[in-house]
């Protein structure tokens, strides 16, 4: 133990010890005797643990409590003593076992056999802070093998410009790097020098598809938001068609299909730009129907073209959307449908509103037989068919939907049947022709 005893506050008084003068209990004191002279003291773990005491050798942590008593029967007094230093040794010539005994490594408790040290102290790098020993620690050195007490980096890239082997950050080494002051975000060639470039953005490229299918009267249109002298080149499977402009222009009369657009500028011989387009012809006119017999109206479906005109029994009516509902306000209704478009053609439709049985298609070659029981309104139906001869082929009862029924005939051959629709107030018979 080699410390000396700490400032300590004895609980010692005059009283309890019969003398006026004694001092154990003034604040501040320390305890002194008439031997200053400090014990040593060794604790052998490996001793001791062999004397059948109580085996520290592989504890990583021992705590020792110390303490002196004073007693009255001696002339010395004791101190309780709350702070010592333990010293101990590891009977181990290398302790971090890389090859390199404790007395030479320079880093003696962390493994560095190649014994490195940057900057020639008596630390190697494996455990020196300041590798470079610039005063700059490691975590926070922007060059911890290189001295730059400054911590200098031109470029604010996180290197330092002492160790930075790119100065202007474009990419290109110092050493290969003939414009070594690149302004941040230049675009530079191989050399480390600016090439001439444009943003992504300096063109605008619009395609408008051909108005009819087949016909060559497709468009894409070009603007450029920075005013140079360009060259467009637009290539096809037929070969290149070549305009010079400064600001816009743009190429008619195109068939549908893929084109290649370029741009080049005579003063800048390196630098083009393409783009992959698209010209495509329109839909072709589609239209269906769908009629509500008990509501009296026409929904129809649209495709195919941009703007619709309907005409419905001389009435006529434009839209954009792609569904409709209008009325059926006759018996018989003519329906056209056409676009802004002539060579898209038109779709023509006769409806036919009654308050009698309608049975379609027939006669009926495949698919569904439909069955419309008019104005009047029913639940439900039992649909039945049979042979001239009486034989019964067919016999559901069937949901009714919009007041209509339908079923498949493709199972039925070919020939004439008599049909039985059976509601809850009616029977109806009707003759239909499968063929």
């Amino acid at each position: 133990v080699n410390s000396l005893p700490n400032w300590y506050d004895s609980d010692r008084t005059n009283v309890s010890s019969g003398t006026d003068d004694d001092c154990q209990n003034c604040p501040g004191a320390q305890w002194t005797g008439s031997n200053p002279t400090l014990t040593e003291y060794v604790y052998d773990f490996v001793l001791n643990a062999a004397n059948g005491e109580v085996d520290l050798t592989n504890e990583t942590n021992v705590v020792f409590r110390i303490v002196f008593h004073s007693d009255p029967a001696v002339t010395q007094e004791g101190a309780v003593i709350d702070d010592f230093v333990i010293e101990g040794t590891q009977n181990d010539d290398d302790d971090d076992n890389d090859g390199i005994l404790d007395i030479n490594d320079n880093c003696p408790l962390i493994a560095n056999a190649d014994q490195a040290n940057n900057d020639m102290d008596a630390e190697g790098d494996a455990c020196d802070p300041d590798d470079d020993n610039d005063g700059i620690i490691d975590t926070e050195d922007n060059c911890p093998f290189t001295a730059n007490a400054d911590q200098a980096d031109t470029d604010a890239d996180g290197i330092g410009d002492v160790c930075d082997d790119d100065s202007d950050n474009d990419g290109v080494p110092n050493g290969e790097d003939q414009c070594p002051d690149t302004p941040e975000g230049t675009t530079v060639d191989i050399s480390g020098c600016a090439v001439f470039t444009l943003p992504p953005t300096n063109f605008r490229v619009q395609t408008k598809g051909t108005t009819c299918i087949g016909k060559a009267t497709g468009e894409i249109i070009v603007e450029a938001v920075e005013s140079l002298n360009y060259t467009a080149t637009l290539t096809d499977a037929t070969g290149d068609t070549i305009q010079d402009f400064t600001e816009t222009t743009s190429f008619t009369g195109l068939a549908a299909g893929t084109y290649s657009l370029c741009f080049t500028i005579s003063s800048e011989p390196g630098y083009v730009q393409c783009f992959n387009l698209q010209v495509v012809d329109p839909e072709p006119l589609s239209v269906s129907s769908k009629i509500s017999n008990l509501d009296g109206k026409v929904t129809i479906d649209l495709r195919g073209g941009k703007r619709y005109i309907i005409e419905l029994n001389g009435k006529v009516v434009t839209t954009t959307e792609n569904q409709i509902t209008l009325p059926l306000e006759r018996v018989e209704n003519n329906l056209k449908v056409s676009t802004e478009q002539p060579c898209q053609g038109s779709y023509q439709e006769t409806i036919v509103l009654s308050e009698n049985v309608i049975i379609y298609p027939n006669p009926v070659a495949t698919g569904r037989l439909n069955v419309y029981l008019g104005k009047d309104r029913f639940q439900k139906a039992k649909v039945s068919l049979f042979t001239l001869n009486g034989v019964n082929v067919f016999s559901k009862e069937l949901p009714l939907q919009n007041n209509e029924v339908d079923f498949n005939v493709d199972a039925l051959p070919n020939g004439i049947y008599l049909l039985n629709v059976r509601t809850e107030s009616k029977l109806l018979n009707y003759k239909i022709v499968k063929r």
